[in-house]
């Protein structure tokens, strides 16, 4: 009786054990699959606005620079604001607020010719700019521990 009740502790020593590895696992992936959407987010709506400055676009070059901002928006939408908010507690409200608001407005008036809402969105996204530039330091030490 003695040996079976050693037996079912170690047993659920063992089960808790699995499972805590296993969160903490689970834990990281999350971490690293949120950091990778962020940053790659910012990386390709970056460079999609760095093609559109170019002078005399030709239709493909145009189409080519929405694609890439598309794919940085669209990488965007999967970050979580709680992971944000996580390194930053105004994070989350200004990337969706001004970061994401301002591709969306900038991305839309490109496509339907309303320089209004371009304007708009270029707006949003000076002023996400200004956040960025005082804060991505002490968020990048956040996301790249040493």
């Amino acid at each position: 009786m003695r040996f079976r009740m050693q037996f079912v502790v170690v047993a659920w020593l063992l089960v808790f054990g699995l499972l805590a590895c296993s969160s903490s696992t689970d834990d990281a992936a999350e971490f690293d699959s949120q950091k990778f959407y962020f940053l790659e987010s910012l990386k390709q709506v970056e460079a999609g606005g760095r093609q559109l400055q170019n002078a005399g676009l030709d239709r493909e070059a145009l189409q080519q620079a929405l694609a890439t901002m598309d794919r940085g928006l669209k990488l965007a939408f999967q970050v979580d604001r709680e992971f944000l908010d996580k390194l930053d507690l105004r994070l989350g409200k200004n990337y969706q607020r001004y970061f994401i608001e301002g591709v969306e407005n900038y991305r839309v008036g490109i496509e339907a010719g309303d320089e209004t809402q371009q304007t708009e969105g270029l707006q949003l996204l000076q002023k996400w700019a200004q956040f960025w530039r005082a804060e991505a330091s002490a968020v990048q030490r956040k996301l790249h521990p040493q």
